[in-house]
């Protein structure tokens, strides 16, 4: 998938301008969380009761708040590409957590995905089919060695551990990015160990080859592609191969 760069027009309200997502393509965008810290009662308003008494289960003001900032956000974009007002998006619970639209939207005009490490969030969407997105947040790990072990496939931890002391941060965050993007694309997946997973990118390989102990044909159904939205971050999109590029947008203040 080949990126195509743009500035958005999400802000923290009012209307939020939307090019037109076609067919192949991919919108993911990306918001800084703590510069909507302000608007938090506006972003409570348009919440449904089930999502604030999500958002008062959490035991800390800043999970809270966090929470409910991304999930206005999740619907405030969603209602730009259906069309109807943000406190109307049919929003539900799949079967093994993932979110998505309801009735009457449940046969999807589109398809949506979101991920928030740190203060960074990232929203997907499409219309090609499902998507899943990650963003890590790159953080000392203490027992990095042992939960390379956990997430990595054989040939992984080979190309991990041939790696100096500062590679291997990037190397596992960008591995951990791709595996949870491309478990939460397949729905169910996140059930799956990351081991049975493994991404020729990571292994120097030209192409983007997905090895997948469960689907020999992963690479001919999806397409992953890799990238660091913000330094000290690492990102990842899962998309069905035929979706041939990512535009991003960012927010603006």
């Amino acid at each position: 998938m080949r990126f195509v760069e743009m500035r958005g027009t999400f802000r923290p309200e009012g209307d939020i301008a939307t090019p037109e997502l076609s067919p192949g393509e991919a919108h993911v965008w990306i918001v800084r969380l703590d510069a909507l810290h302000g608007h938090a009662e506006a972003a409570a308003d348009i919440l449904d009761e089930a999502e604030r008494a999500r958002a008062r289960n959490f035991r800390f003001d800043r999970d809270r708040l966090l929470y409910r900032l991304g999930r206005a956000t999740l619907r405030r974009l969603l209602s730009a590409y259906l069309g109807i007002e943000p406190a109307d998006v049919p929003l539900r619970t799949g079967l093994h957590g993932k979110p998505e639209l309801g009735a009457p939207f449940d046969t999807p005009p589109l398809h949506f995905n979101v991920s928030h490490s740190g203060d960074l969030a990232l929203y997907a969407v499409t219309r090609d089919g499902p998507v899943g997105i990650d963003v890590e947040q790159m953080r000392p790990i203490p027992d990095l060695q042992g939960v390379a072990e956990l997430v990595l496939s054989p040939l992984e931890r080979t190309t991990f551990s041939s790696l100096d002391t500062g590679r291997r941060q990037a190397f596992f965050h960008e591995a951990w990015a791709r595996k949870e993007a491309y478990l939460k694309a397949l729905g169910d997946g996140l059930m799956r160990p990351p081991t049975s997973i493994e991404f020729g990118a990571l292994l120097g390989e030209p192409g983007e080859a997905i090895r997948d102990r469960e689907d020999e044909a992963a690479s001919r159904r999806w397409r992953v592609t890799a990238w660091q939205p913000e330094p000290g971050y690492w990102a990842a999109l899962a998309a069905p191969a035929f979706t041939e590029s990512i535009a991003l947008f960012e927010s603006v203040e």
